[in-house]
């Protein structure tokens, strides 16, 4: 009969811990997303990403957004459905009849290996896949050249600023109509920079045999000239070829980041135990949070249920800049892969029992009014 009672008393309290996480990871995941298309867009106006890769990239971005959305959610759930128990004297209810602060721990722990086999998935195997997915887009985005981005009936700056270009239309198979070019032609002398204006009623992108892009200009006029000078250049033409110039970066380097969990435990170098031990401290971060969470659960009737959220989030947000700070010292070389990042969550154990023996009274701000006022 006890282990019924249990179940019932597991499930209800499970309902409000997910309940209360699922609206918190979807809210912050809707915002985060929101701020990521925004810089999408951007760089879509402004011609610098294709406008059809929109979808892709927010996909593949959800896996690095869902493993530290989850368990920050996980943690900020329990301190409201717990504060919610302890504002409204379920617990004091609970503790009557025998289920003691343990049991409640045993409980939230069985929960937390709920989202801790969440998080290990987006962590260890969906996360490096999609940065392996992004750096493919990448990729194939810088193989296109600027010509390929063009939208027609706006001026779009290109060659970081050094030209300005404008199409009316876009036709099949790349064809343009009514173009207009403007290019700063680079002199190694002081001020001996020219302009390059072309105009042409059409023009087309095409591959050569050596797979060079060209773009080809037809029945325009080419204008060159320097600004501070009225010497100028007219050249009319029926025909102009030019070769475009793709994007010089190099996208061929296999981050750490991207590669797979079992292929880090095999890469000899800082930068992958910096990425493993990050991954691997996102699962662990899971049950030190729960054991974190629980006591400072532990609210007063008169402090309402949202008295340590503020406090808690600050425990929080301090533990992933920690463990961030952690990392990049690692991948310099200026901490030692061992411990590594897995003394943060050693020191964060021990402030779980701090807090837990009873130093939780600092996060009742009831000290403040005992002070003597001087």
């Amino acid at each position: 009969m006890r282990s019924v009672d249990g179940l019932i008393l597991f499930k209800y309290v499970s309902r409000e811990v997910f309940k209360a996480m699922g609206v918190i990871a979807l809210v912050v995941l809707i915002i985060a997303l929101g701020s990521r298309l925004s810089a999408y867009l951007g760089d879509a106006a402004a011609g610098k990403l294709s406008s059809e890769l929109l979808g892709i990239l927010l996909l593949y971005r959800l896996p690095g957004l869902l493993e530290l959305i989850i368990p920050v959610s996980f943690f900020l759930s329990i301190m409201i459905a717990h504060g919610r128990l302890a504002v409204d004297n379920e617990l004091t209810v609970l503790r009557s009849a025998g289920f003691g602060e343990f049991k409640l721990l045993r409980m939230t722990l069985l929960q937390g290996l709920m989202v801790m086999a969440v998080t290990a998935v987006l962590a260890l195997w969906l996360r490096p896949l999609a940065e392996s997915g992004m750096q493919a887009v990448r990729a194939d985005q810088k193989t296109m050249t600027e010509f390929d981005l063009l939208i027609p009936g706006r001026f779009q700056t290109m060659s970081r600023g050094e030209r300005v270009t404008y199409v009316r239309d876009i036709g099949e198979e790349q064809s343009l109509s009514d173009v207009f070019i403007t290019e700063l032609e680079r002199d190694g002398a002081v001020g001996a920079d020219k302009t390059v204006v072309m105009v042409a009623e059409e023009g087309e992108t095409k591959v050569d045999e050596q797979g060079n892009r060209l773009l080809i200009l037809k029945d325009g006029k080419r204008y060159r000239f320097r600004t501070s000078e009225l010497e100028h250049q007219v050249i009319e033409f029926e025909t102009y070829g030019q070769v475009l110039a793709r994007d010089p970066s190099k996208l061929d380097r296999v981050e750490a980041k991207q590669r797979g969990t079992l292929q880090l435990l095999s890469l000899d170098s800082r930068a992958g135990i910096a990425e493993l031990e990050w991954r691997i401290s996102l699962v662990l971060m899971v049950p030190v949070l729960v054991f974190l969470a629980i006591p400072l659960a532990r609210v007063e009737p008169r402090e309402g249920r949202f008295a340590r959220i503020a406090p808690a989030l600050l425990l929080c947000f301090l533990y992933l800049v920690l463990l961030s700070a952690a990392k990049s010292r690692i991948e310099t070389g200026d901490l030692a892969p061992f411990p590594g990042l897995f003394w943060i969550h050693a020191a964060y154990l021990v402030l779980s029992w701090f807090i837990y023996q009873g130093s939780d009274q600092l996060f009742r701000f009831d000290w403040l009014k005992r002070m003597p006022a001087k």
